[in-house]
């Protein structure tokens, strides 16, 4: 999935010319505090990690309203679980619509893959703003640093959750940009309120 958007919010795929913006992100206090890796990350470290992402298991999107705001992504996928995370670098966004537009976008296409089952979030249990905001998408602690969504209880929620009713009737349509080797992988019936149009790299 290349990118992901709606007439509010585009998540679009990390690419090599984006790494140094996204370097000194991470390397930012405010971001690094919050990571379980806090180490400083030099430009050859950033490199050798973007190499090493696996373009069908690791999936980076910078959040761009009319600029670049942050980053979210689901990485490691394998037999049907992967691991999410988000930050928000711009402090101007924090405590907007941003971050849960940009969740609720990354989920909801994501679960509708057929061979998503779960995905887990890795929290600092003294991060309570992230531990809350986990838990209102309906993350459960599944051990002590770790919280699990379950692609039922996701869509379980949306169903009930005004939040995300109101999410799905402010943006009726959901766009995603698929390469080839996603073709076929989607379950239209998935979605709820709102509508998923695909668009095909060819």
């Amino acid at each position: 999935m290349e990118a992901i958007w709606t007439k509010d919010i585009r998540l679009a795929r990390l690419r090599r010319h984006d790494c140094e913006m996204l370097r000194q992100w991470r390397n930012a206090e405010h971001i690094r505090k919050n990571m379980f890796y806090q180490e400083f990350i030099s430009q050859e470290n950033q490199v050798k990690w973007f190499n090493g992402l696996r373009p069908d298991k690791d999936f980076y999107y910078l959040i761009r309203t009319d600029k670049p705001i942050g980053l979210i992504n689901i990485k490691e996928i394998e037999d049907g679980q992967g691991d999410v995370g988000l930050f928000i670098h711009d402090t101007e966004y924090w405590g907007s619509p941003y971050p849960l537009w940009a969740s609720w976008l990354l989920l909801t296409a994501f679960f509708s893959r057929k061979d998503i089952r779960s995905l887990r979030a890795s929290v600092h249990l003294d991060n309570n703003n992230a531990v809350e905001y986990n838990r209102f998408l309906g993350f459960e602690w599944m051990n002590s640093n770790q919280m699990l969504l379950k692609k039922e209880d996701y869509f379980a929620k949306g169903k009930h959750s005004s939040v995300f009713k109101t999410l799905e009737k402010s943006n009726p349509l959901i766009s995603v940009l698929l390469d080839p080797n996603d073709y076929g992988k989607y379950d239209l019936k998935a979605f709820q309120s709102s509508q998923l149009v695909i668009h095909r790299l060819t």
